[in-house]
């Protein structure tokens, strides 16, 4: 199957905010907006902000209020809802444009109904790119539900390799605070771990209680293959979260092992500290007393002062050190 057109990647440059149009044959649409010809279903692959493709999605292409809203909005938290009508499924991808930062998940809003498939973005989505591709081989989509799934699935592929990522960086720092010849690392290089599981466990959980409620729906329980694959895919899903809670909480568990070996080490070279101190301590009143500018200083005139005197300290050293020892100081 020749391939009908590029599909064009850029929302802010879309002609009339329609990314792809094609028909289940994988051919071009003349007109995006228009109804579904007999016999065939549609997807639509549109630009959030584009103010041609809100307005039809708002007022003329027959979707609920509520549902069209969604799908426009600025906002939107990863969510699956069932109406009369059609399926509403709102995802999130990682970040995967030059310079980005992955855990910057991108949203695409997915609306089907039994003919047609709308998909809607704010930011480049590879993943849907993926799916169009697809419609230039032997085995395109089947339907709109199969589109659905095949994105989900595609999502989740490109966010396991880096979660694999983290859990690599988090297993190297674990490894340095228990290999004593390894200096301990710095904790902002922990911190950076946390933060960045932590923004993909904000997205994702609510992403699992999405395709939770996916798997349920009566657009894909038609469909045995698409069913298959959706809930190997949330399996998939649910594994990820799994291991990011793993990982929030191997993270903390790694910074309360590194806080109690420098807080040890710091006992140690101030206890080191306090024991010199005592030792010294005795020596310190001793020398201070023979410094003081008065008569009577013993040994004062001898020859043999200075060696007497110094006999005397190590003595009084000696003894300080048996002491602590006897209350096992050292």
């Amino acid at each position: 199957m020749e391939y009908p057109i590029p599909i064009h990647t850029d929302p802010s440059t879309a002609p009339n905010g329609v990314l792809l149009a094609i028909n289940s044959r994988g051919q071009d649409l003349d007109d995006a907006y228009g109804s579904t010809p007999p016999g065939t279903w549609t997807w639509l692959h549109l630009a959030q902000k584009d103010t041609n493709a809100r307005e039809w999605i708002l007022n003329s292409s027959g979707i609920p209020s509520s549902e069209a809203q969604a799908l426009i909005a600025d906002h939107a938290r990863p969510r699956c809802v069932q109406t009369d009508t059609g399926l509403l499924f709102v995802g999130r991808g990682i970040n995967l444009d030059a310079g980005a930062v992955p855990e910057d998940m991108k949203s695409i809003r997915v609306w089907i109904e039994k003919d047609r498939i709308i998909t809607v973005v704010k930011r480049r989505m590879r993943s849907a790119e993926a799916i169009a591709e697809q419609f230039e081989t032997d085995q395109p989509p089947s339907s709109p539900a199969s589109v659905l799934v095949q994105l989900f699935s595609q999502m989740i592929q490109r966010i396991a390799p880096l979660v694999q990522e983290i859990g690599d960086s988090l297993d190297e720092i674990q490894y340095s605070v228990i290999d004593d010849a390894i200096p301990t690392p710095d904790l902002t290089d922990l911190s950076r771990i946390r933060l960045r599981t932590v923004a993909l466990h904000r997205y994702l959980l609510p992403l699992y209680d999405a395709s939770t409620a996916l798997c349920t729906a009566k657009q894909l329980t038609g469909s045995g293959s698409a069913l298959t694959q959706a809930t190997l895919t949330r399996d998939q899903l649910g594994r990820i979260v799994e291991e990011l809670s793993a990982i929030e909480a191997k993270a903390a568990v790694t910074r309360d092992e590194i806080v109690s070996q420098r807080s040890e080490m710091l006992n140690n070279r101030v206890y080191h500290l306090t024991v010199l101190a005592a030792i010294f301590l005795p020596l310190t009143v001793f020398t201070g007393m023979l410094g003081m500018n008065v008569g009577g200083i013993p040994l004062a005139n001898t020859t043999t002062g200075f060696l007497i005197t110094t006999l005397i300290m190590l003595v009084c050293m000696g003894l300080t050190i048996g002491i602590l020892r006897v209350l096992r100081w050292l």
